[in-house]
């Protein structure tokens, strides 16, 4: 099962919430901190 057949209610019945997280793209790669995104940016510019 994946999260787009996840049934809104049964995370209801088990008091789970769906929360939006933000994430950064750069060079093919995910962070999900800005901070280790602009270092990985720094590092690759410095090549």
């Amino acid at each position: 099962m994946n999260d787009n057949t996840i049934d809104e209610a049964e995370l209801a019945r088990l008091g789970i919430e769906r929360v939006q997280i933000e994430s950064f793209r750069w060079g093919g790669y995910r962070y999900s901190n800005a901070r280790d995104a602009i270092a990985a940016a720094t590092r690759g510019a410095k090549k």
